[in-house]
């Protein structure tokens, strides 16, 4: 009986130590709070942007994060939002052949996805971060800058021990929110500050010309 009750306690040690945590994040980005620069830029998003799957294996659990549909979503709502024209073009040569209108394309990219657990942090919080990088192009495919976008998201544990999907999806979640809300802020002022764009006042679609060079 004692062996049978031991057999019964590794098969569910083993098990445990096997499962597996999957999660997508729901992120709720709002509208940013900016206004618009006056220029229509093309939006490309790479098949590993859009179907990004964070894995890995640790403390003998599996994590599997679906990132490439909500980022996607997200990036997209965010240009719109943030330019008065956005056009999803199939690669960041293609503008010129897709839409006379495009000044430029943006090409986001998924550098960095990392978590924190309880067990990591030594205190109950899960935390995220996640690291995209902005390509810019010019209408004839030629990158001309890049900027980095790194967002933070923290979620407390629960007080009953349970599955860890529900606080790193939110945690997943904010990160996604407060990487946005980074780029949103931050873009139009990397932009001046590299004479890509003309500081001060409204601009107009003709002053948006150095974002191509």
């Amino acid at each position: 009986m004692r062996a049978f009750r031991g057999c019964i306690a590794v098969t569910f040690a083993l098990a445990a130590g096997c499962t597996t945590t999957r999660f997508e994040p729901q992120p709720s980005i709002p509208s940013p709070l900016v206004v618009r620069i006056p220029a229509v830029v093309g939006i490309y998003m790479s098949p590993e942007f859009r179907t990004a799957v964070h894995t890995e294996e640790r403390d003998g659990a599996k994590y599997e994060v679906t990132l490439g549909k909500p980022q996607s979503e997200g990036f997209e709502r965010l240009m719109g939002a943030m330019f008065t024209g956005t056009v999803v073009v199939n690669s960041t040569g293609a503008a010129g052949g897709t839409d006379p209108q495009i000044q430029g394309v943006l090409e986001p990219v998924l550098e960095d996805y990392s978590f924190v657990t309880p067990r990591d942090a030594g205190a109950r919080i899960f935390a995220v971060s996640l690291k995209y990088r902005i390509n810019g192009y010019n209408t004839a495919g030629k990158m001309f800058e890049s900027w980095t976008f790194t967002g933070y998201g923290s979620v407390a544990a629960p007080t009953l021990p349970g599955p860890s999907s529900e606080p790193l999806q939110e945690a997943t979640g904010l990160a996604m929110r407060d990487a946005a809300a980074k780029l949103a802020a931050e873009f139009k002022d990397a932009a001046i500050a590299r004479g890509l764009l003309p500081a001060g006042g409204t601009t107009s679609p003709a002053e948006v010309t150095p974002l191509l060079q």
